[in-house]
């Protein structure tokens, strides 16, 4: 029954979607070359409103409200991605 649930509480996104990675597991801005994450650390980073973010990656607003919405329906999978980067980037050297 608990897989029936999940089901049916899954959420579909028009301009995220998912793609082969090795180990990412997040969704990314379909047709760029951007992670959810990416595209909302520009945002945050830049002190940036949704409207401002959609303008400079010309996207629609809508598709930077997804990804606020995705974030937060997805945290953990999001910061799981985070810390395998962070993790592969020690193994290499680069100071983190």
């Amino acid at each position: 029954m608990k897989a029936v649930i999940e089901m049916a509480t899954e959420t579909t996104y028009k301009y995220l979607e998912a793609r082969p990675h090795p180990w990412r597991k997040q969704l990314w801005v379909k047709g760029r070359n951007m992670t959810v994450w990416q595209l909302l650390c520009y945002m945050w980073a830049a002190n940036m409103t949704p409207e401002e973010v959609a303008r400079d990656f010309d996207l629609p607003v809508e598709a930077v409200h997804e990804a606020l919405d995705y974030y937060e329906r997805n945290r953990e999978v999001i910061e799981a991605d985070a810390e395998e980067e962070r993790r592969q980037l020690k193994e290499d050297g680069v100071k983190v």
